[in-house]
Parts: C-alpha cells; sequence; structure tokens
C-alpha cells in the first residue's frame, strides 16, 4: 500500500501545472477519540496532534496529498476496559487524499473538501489497517509561497472485536503552516 501511494504522489507531481506544483506543510491541533463502545469508559478522550504532509496542486482546483498524521502526540488517550484495566492508546496514520478546492479574492483564500484513504496503525487497540478520511479547511495565501489553513479532519477506522464490529472514529482540528515550490 505503501508502495502504491508513493507512486501516486511521485506521478501527481510530474503532472502539475504552471498554476499548480508541489507542497509541504505541518499542521499542529487537538484529537478526540471516540470508540463506538469498545471500551467501558474513556478517562483521556482528548490529546494534541500533529501532521507532516506534502502533495501537488493539479491546478487550482484540485490537488493530492501524502500525508502522516500522529493523532497522539501530546499523550495517549485513556480507557478502562471490561476487566478494569487502564489502558493507554495511540494512533497514527500514513494517508494519501485528493482534495477540491475553490478559491476567492483573486486566490487569497482557499476552501476545500478532502477525501483519503491510509493505514491507521492503533498501539494499545490491538489492530492496524484501513481508514477513510473526511475533512473539509480554509486557508489563506500570504504569498505566492506561503499559505496557512484551519482544517478538520476525521479519521473512522472499523475494528471488531468479540464478533462485533464497530467503528472507531478520530476528530482532529489543526493549524498548518504550508509551503508550495
Amino acid at each position: 500500500m505503501k508502495i502504491i501511494l508513493s507512486i501516486l504522489l511521485f506521478c501527481s507531481i510530474l503532472l502539475a501545472d504552471r498554476d499548480g506544483g508541489p507542497y509541504i506543510g505541518f499542521g499542529y491541533g487537538l484529537s478526540q477519540f471516540d470508540d463506538d463502545g469498545i471500551y467501558k469508559e474513556l478517562k483521556e478522550s482528548e490529546s494534541t496532534a500533529m501532521t507532516l504532509y506534502g502533495g501537488a496542486y493539479i491546478n487550482k482546483y484540485f490537488s493530492v496529498e501524502l500525508g502522516f498524521v500522529n493523532l497522539t502526540a501530546g499523550k495517549s488517550y485513556e480507557a478502562i476496559d471490561a476487566t478494569n484495566q487502564t489502558k493507554e492508546l495511540s494512533f497514527s496514520s500514513l494517508n494519501v487524499s485528493t482534495l477540491a478546492h475553490y478559491a476567492f479574492f483573486d486566490d487569497t483564500l482557499d476552501f476545500y473538501g478532502k477525501f483519503g484513504v491510509g493505514d491507521m496503525t492503533a498501539e494499545g487497540v490491538g489492530s492496524t489497517g484501513f481508514t477513510m478520511l473526511f475533512g473539509a479547511g480554509m486557508g489563506v495565501r500570504f504569498s505566492d509561497r506561503l499559505s496557512m489553513k484551519v482544517a478538520y479532519d476525521r479519521y473512522i477506522t472499523d475494528y471488531e472485536k468479540d464478533g462485533l464490529k464497530n467503528e472507531m472514529h478520530v476528530d482532529f482540528i489543526y493549524t498548518a503552516f504550508e509551503v508550495q515550490f
């Protein structure tokens, strides 16, 4: 899966036109975990989180992105399981996304929607695997190369426990700075 994601990103950078081009970004914010009833109780369901991503604008309306997000960068989530034991949970994901942009005011403001898939690593849960990603955000361009965005991403991961299928959610609200080349 990681090889396919890398090939898609590389091909997207090669296809970028003059109005587009590659970019990198770093974001920091807050994440919140919803376990869908897997655990008896969540003692700590919020943490600080960070993301590092790179991508390419194909044109001013469409971009693709490869990103890594550590959803428990500050501290791990804490849950109490059925045996009353406290478990520390941490999540990270490597994902690829497509973004649909709509720019206003001579490309100064940029609203976007995001859809992606990735590989979620969930330590303490005993599960790694496929995750879906949905998001939205708004960016402000300061110059031809520098912009800042405020965004919301939702990671959805299926988890099976005791024959029951659950859907864990991790919400991530963050601010990011982006440099376009």
